[in-house]
């Protein structure tokens, strides 16, 4: 196995474990505006993260709300509806970029439209990347270059 062209044997095991990033779907957000949460993901030189709220559809989010991105959030993303809430955490996980991001269930709260629309996006944006899914949806399986099946667990 190899990333980015480099055996994993031969890379540091601290240089490894910065290149993946494991984002969980029940990510915490905090009291702030939407572009804040997003951006914090992202790092100190991030400047655009409109790929990021796209792919996401989290800039449906921000043009539902009174201040758009610059809107404060309630602690813990309370103002926000459980799928608005996974649409900017998934939205904070691609504005970071990792070489590997892990995802599980990222879009359990979004109607099947939205999820369609996001599962194209993620495919587009992670383009060149490593993008585990660990999911059941079809939108998002069917927008996979591989499926692993687990069965009872193993």
């Amino acid at each position: 196995m190899e990333l980015d062209g480099v055996p994993l044997s031969d890379l540091d095991p601290g240089e490894a474990r910065r290149a993946v990033l494991v984002a969980h779907h029940d990510a915490d957000l905090f009291e702030d505006s939407l572009l804040a949460n997003v951006r914090a993901g992202a790092g100190d030189g991030a400047t655009d993260v409109g790929p990021a709220l796209a792919a996401a559809a989290a800039d449906d989010v921000a043009e539902a709300l009174p201040d758009g991105v610059h809107t404060v959030l309630a602690e813990r993303g309370r103002s926000l509806s459980g799928g608005q809430r996974q649409r900017v955490a998934l939205a904070r996980a691609l504005a970071a970029d990792p070489p590997v991001l892990v995802v599980h269930d990222p879009t359990t709260a979004v109607d099947t439209v939205t999820e369609a629309r996001i599962a194209a996006r993620l495919r587009e944006l992670r383009r060149g990347r490593t993008t585990l899914l660990v999911t059941t949806s079809p939108a998002l399986l069917a927008g996979t270059d591989v499926v692993v099946v687990l069965d009872g667990g193993g």
